[in-house]
């Protein structure tokens, strides 16, 4: 009889038996990525505090952290972080209104796709670093000329994510939209933009990550301001825990960017997996 009053007992409300099943394990992996930055941690101290690297090079991380006080006490600091954010952000969002129209259109006709192939493979092959000098003399210095590089970097992920997802629709669906002339606008609408939209997502997550690195790459080898010129200033001035502050900085702004594009992709796409790359 408890057997049978067990059995039928109801399950907790909004919270389904796959889920339940799941909380262990994921428990057990956060603690798994706890310990691998504990060791980390640790491998750096142990390489500091031996001398194997001097100071200057690899500051111990009791020195690195210690600076964070100050820093988030500063103006500049936080001067750098947002001069960064705007260069990042102006980028990505151009490059995301230019590069998801584009992808899904070249993705949903064939010919577009084929006629523009070489184009794009030609101009993706360029590395974006090595236009900086061209960049420089156009446009000089500039906010806009950081934004501009962060754009071409970002564009690419985006289009080719775009256009990918547009050429998942299978060719069945596409049979039976000629078959019962369905208008263009409406196949794109119901067709075309919910079978793209996991791709598109993945293409904007990968370029928002992108888009931070490239703007900070941008600021150290140019007088921009931001966190990568930051880093320059404090290494020639001798001040190496400083510059590694920046540089944890810069990882920690990477880290939380990816995981804000997850939980959106994720809110986005309750009812499917979001698509993944290489």
């Amino acid at each position: 009889m408890a057997t049978s009053l067990t059995e039928r007992r109801p399950a907790k409300a909004g919270v389904p038996p796959a889920r339940r099943a799941g909380r262990p394990g994921r428990h057990r992996l956060r603690l798994l990525q706890l310990a691998a930055v504990l060791v980390a941690l640790g491998l750096w101290a142990a390489v500091a505090a031996a001398g194997l690297v001097t100071a200057t090079a690899l500051p111990g991380p009791g020195a690195v952290f210690g600076k964070f006080p100050a820093l988030l006490g500063s103006a500049t600091y936080w001067q750098a972080v947002g001069e960064t954010l705007r260069g990042a952000v102006t980028g990505f969002a151009l490059a995301a209104v230019a590069g998801i129209p584009l992808g899904l259109a070249t993705g949903t006709y064939a010919a577009a796709e084929r006629s523009s192939r070489l184009l794009v493979d030609v101009l993706r092959s360029f590395p974006v670093i090595a236009l900086l000098p061209v960049f420089l003399l156009v446009l000089g210095s500039t906010p806009t000329m950081k934004a501009t590089v962060v754009f071409i970097a970002c564009v690419f992920p985006v289009f080719l994510q775009a256009q990918y997802g547009a050429r998942t629709v299978t060719p069945m669906i596409d049979e039976t939209v000629r078959s019962y002339r369905i208008p263009r606008h409406l196949h794109f609408r119901k067709v075309v933009l919910p079978s793209a939209t996991p791709s598109v997502m993945t293409g904007l997550r990968l370029a928002a990550t992108t888009s931070v690195l490239v703007a900070i790459g941008v600021e150290v080898l140019t007088t921009l301001p931001g966190i990568g010129h930051e880093v320059v200033q404090s290494q020639q001035g001798d001040a190496s825990a400083q510059a590694y502050a920046y540089i944890l900085t810069a990882g920690a702004i990477g880290y939380t960017i990816n995981l804000l594009s997850q939980i959106t992709e994720r809110l986005l796409l309750r009812r499917r997996p979001p698509a993944h790359t290489d």
